[in-house]
């Protein structure tokens, strides 16, 4: 009887075991796991949010001065009006009117190009035709004075026309950029 009382009892907890104890089991290791992500994306939440704060203390420590150049470099928006008065500005030094200025911001792309957001770039483009007549040595000091400019700017294509005066007609496509 000492046997039968003992094999029962064994069968009844083995059977308990599966029956109640094994699924709970299985949820607590589910519920582990997930507890361990959480603790993962706290942790990388924490690492995020010191880095932010270091890099925000460098930020403050830089010079006024430096934080303006770099802002020129890659303005924060297309302010077309400011980007006008530069150009006239460097060609102003060399006596250049600038006749024409056409700005084109490619703000959307053309609807045969699909990009997703992740690997959508981080900046925009801008095309900016200009137009003016100046000799040819005043021609180059102005595209000089581009290559040396803080902001970014790329000459696309550059297109003259010859008069007998000695004075070229200049058309330039310029692009240039600015963050999002």
């Amino acid at each position: 009887m000492k046997n039968s009382t003992a094999i029962f009892l064994l069968i009844l907890s083995v059977g308990l075991f599966y029956t109640f104890t094994s699924p709970m089991y299985g949820q607590v290791k589910d519920l582990s796991a997930t507890s361990d992500e959480y603790k993962n994306v706290l942790d990388n939440i924490s690492n995020i949010i010191e880095t932010r704060d270091k890099l925000q203390v460098d930020y403050n420590s830089l010079p006024r001065a430096e934080i303006e150049r770099l802002s020129k470099v890659l303005p924060a928006n297309v302010d077309t009006v400011r980007l006008a008065l530069d150009l006239d500005a460097i060609a102003s030094r060399y006596g250049i009117s600038i006749s024409n200025v056409s700005i084109d911001t490619q703000s959307e792309q053309a609807a045969t190009q699909v990009t997703l957001s992740e690997h959508e770039p981080a900046y925009q483009k801008t095309l900016v035709a200009v137009s003016f007549v100046s000799n040819y040595e005043n021609f180059k000091s102005f595209i000089q004075d581009l290559e040396k400019s803080l902001r970014i700017m790329d000459v696309r294509t550059v297109n003259f026309i010859a008069a007998e005066s000695g004075l070229y007609k200049h058309e330039i496509l310029i692009e240039t950029y600015w963050v999002k």
